[in-house]
């Protein structure tokens, strides 16, 4: 996972790189540069809207004494695309754009909740599958406890 993060760290600005530069060669560099602050602009703009409709819902669901964990997680991917917005590049603009997107959150979201409920609810994966905690030997006994018999463990008899 660590060396995914860090090839994920270096290919984006890469790519953002590779793609203005195409964009640039072909509307020109400085409306390229234009357009990139223009999205930005556009995009925060969008961001914070979206975030005060999801600010007034989240607080409805808490009046309705509801669990607002849906409208938190709208809210986590308007973060992360509002931080997408104020990265230059058009990359990083058009998964903000995807994720500005409500029913796209919609669907992200569920995903997640299922993929977390799982891990939760199934347990640690063991040899023999999800919830298997396979450790070897298994003892099954019956045991009675006689107070009559008891011996003291500290002293020796």
């Amino acid at each position: 996972m660590p060396l995914l993060i860090l090839i994920i760290l270096l290919a984006v600005p890469y790519l953002e790189f590779l793609v203005f530069m195409e964009v640039g060669s072909a509307i020109g560099g400085f409306q390229a540069l234009l357009l990139t602050i223009l999205t930005a602009v556009i995009g925060v703009y969008l961001i914070r809207q979206q975030g005060l409709v999801v600010m007034n819902r989240m607080h409805q669901t808490l009046q309705k004494g509801e669990s607002p964990v849906e409208d938190m997680l709208h809210g986590f991917f308007l973060l992360i695309a509002g931080l997408f917005f104020l990265l230059p590049g058009f990359i990083t603009d058009t998964v903000a754009l995807l994720l500005a997107i409500e029913p796209i959150r919609s669907i992200l979201g569920k995903v997640i909740v299922k993929n977390i409920r799982t891990a939760f609810y199934k347990g640690p994966r063991g040899p023999n599958g999800p919830g298997s905690h396979d450790s070897g030997v298994i003892i099954d006994g019956e045991y009675e406890e006689n107070p009559d018999n008891q011996k003291n463990i500290d002293h020796k008899e």
